[in-house]
């Protein structure tokens, strides 16, 4: 009897509990069970408390759409507001928004500097950004189409004054190292173009101002896309630049829709990502078919 009452625990020996620490053997059974009853209640309670994911609707009250507050021809005319002949892109961008099967849905268009486009994406007050490379950055807040269904595809190279022949780039690097580089915030990959080959990035509010910025010497090179440079070159400020080849990048342009709107209207975003695809191969004709 000895050697059995031997192996019995004292009553009042400690366990280790994990709703209260240290706790008696008397009242080990009785914790642990409240403890499994408690985190039960809170399972429950916190299951009814987590707000159910928006159920999909098919057509949005309104649609905001913001494009860049520059002009880019001929896709984009003037600059702060919607002209009466506004450019490719947004009347590709309205035709879009009619054919979506959404008659009674507003639209609202503005022009914004690119950093406050993506900064009043990120609040809530955009639900489109046409226009936009793909950026890892920017892809945390926005869908993005399949690549067949991009608008179009650009290339962004690197831009030199003209009398700074000593400025050169094979592809790979350029021929002095330390340059800063400047970049308009437009550009999604920009950050990661830097972080690839070790560029001084500069940024700048906007792609004619970062060329004004190259034209007074305040930085050696520029980084901006070909579409959007090609009606500043045959400026007056344009002429005084070169444009460096083989272009840094090719990069596919799209209509990224913000992820919360995307996901509350996803046939509607569907539709509308097809359309400006279908409307944009009647001017890039070589593009991969819409489908």
């Amino acid at each position: 009897m000895r050697g059995l009452l031997s192996l019995r625990l004292p009553l009042r020996s400690r366990w280790h509990l994990r709703a209260r620490g240290m706790a008696a053997l008397g009242t080990f059974l009785c914790a642990a069970t409240l403890s499994g009853v408690a985190s039960a209640t809170d399972r429950g309670a916190a299951a009814k408390q987590a707000p159910p994911p928006a159920p999909a609707e098919a057509c949005p009250p309104e649609v905001r759409v913001s494009f860049p507050n520059f002009e880019v021809l001929p896709f984009l005319v003037g600059s702060d507001t919607i002209e009466a002949k506004p450019g490719l892109l947004i009347e590709w961008v309205r035709k879009a928004l009619a054919r979506t099967g959404c008659p009674s849905t507003g639209v609202v268009m503005q022009r914004r500097p690119p950093n406050r486009q993506i900064a009043e994406m990120r609040m809530g007050r955009i639900d489109i950004l046409p226009g936009f490379v793909y950026g890892q950055d920017l892809a945390r807040d926005m869908a993005y189409p399949p690549r067949h269904l991009a608008m179009m595809v650009d290339t962004m190279s690197l831009y030199a004054r003209a009398d700074d022949q000593g400025i050169k780039w094979d592809g790979q690097q350029l021929v002095a190292p330390g340059l800063r580089v400047g970049t308009s915030t437009g550009g999604a990959q920009t950050g990661e173009f830097g972080q690839r080959y070790h560029w001084n990035m500069e940024l700048a509010a906007t792609p004619l101002v970062n060329l004004r910025k190259l034209i007074a010497r305040r930085v050696d090179v520029i980084l901006e896309p070909d579409v959007v440079m090609a009606p500043y070159m045959a400026t007056s400020e344009g002429k005084q630049v070169r444009r460096l080849a083989p272009p840094v990048h090719s990069s596919p342009r799209y209509a990224p829709v913000r992820n919360e709107f995307a996901q509350r209207y996803p046939e509607f975003t569907r539709k509308f990502w097809l359309e400006t695809c279908r409307e944009s191969r009647s001017y890039f004709t070589t593009m991969p078919a819409c489908r």
